[in-house]
Formats: structure tokens, sequence, C-alpha cells
């Protein structure tokens, strides 16, 4: 099987036309990160609990509701989570990335941090919060 490796100076796979290290590279070390944190957590956490089904299908209804750009609908549905499960660090980032998006950058990091004390390599929350930090940083300075 031969793999080919994507060089970060190298136009990116996707087509933009764009370097690789300015489109596509941030976004594939995430998934690959995040991946890589799921996989630890779903290995410690052996028993399912009777929720974790509902609110596995919450975080992807209020992601699908997010993608379209209903960001308080979608808050609505991470906060809904959060009440389940206080420690769900997916829906604590996702619902810092909706205030983020509903200009709410400050209450939005506090998400990002509190997920980042939870799970401190969640690269989402991670990428997240140094977006949103350096916005905060530029708006105020």
């Amino acid at each position: 099987m031969i793999v080919l490796r994507v060089g970060r100076n190298d136009p990116c796979p996707c087509g933009s036309g764009r370097k690789y290290k300015k489109c596509c590279m941030l976004k594939d070390i995430a998934d690959n990160q995040s991946d890589k944190s799921d996989v630890i957590q779903s290995e410690s956490k052996k028993q399912k609990s009777p929720r974790s089904d509902e609110i596995e299908n919450n975080i992807n209804r209020a992601t699908n509701l997010m993608e379209k750009g209903e960001y308080e609908q979608s808050a609505r549905v991470f906060r809904s989570v959060i009440l389940m499960d206080k420690d769900n660090y997916k829906a604590i980032t996702g619902l810092g990335k909706c205030l983020a998006e509903m200009g709410m950058s400050e209450e939005a990091c506090k998400c990002f941090e509190r997920a980042l004390e939870i799970n401190p390599n969640y690269s989402q929350a991670k990428l997240s919060l140094a977006f949103y930090d350096k916005t905060r940083f530029v708006t105020n300075g």
C-alpha cells in the first residue's frame, strides 16, 4: 500500500489553489487529534450511560443546526446536553462556537477553557480558543 503525504507547502488536495498549510492542514491536524482523544475517551468509558444515545443524538442535532447558521437554536440544544452531562466537553465546545458566532467571544472563550479543563487534549477547543482569543486580543488592543 502506498501512502501519499502532502507537504505543508504543497498545493492543497481540496483543489482550492492555496497551499496546504494555509488551507486544510489545521483542520486535518484537529481531526486527527480529535479521533485519538475520542478513542482514548471511549476506551476509558466501557459502560454506556442510559442517556448516552440521547446525548449523542442531541450533539449531532445541535451541530447540524450550527452548520445551517441557526446558532441560537443550536446553543439551546448544546445547553440541554450540558444539563444532562455537565462535563461533556464536546457540547461545551459546540456552545462556545455558537456563542462566538453570535458575537459573544468572551463567553465563548470561557466555554473553550472549560472544555480544556475537562479534556486538555481536545484539539477543537484548543483551536477555537486560539482563534477567538486572538480575535479578542486584536479587537481590544
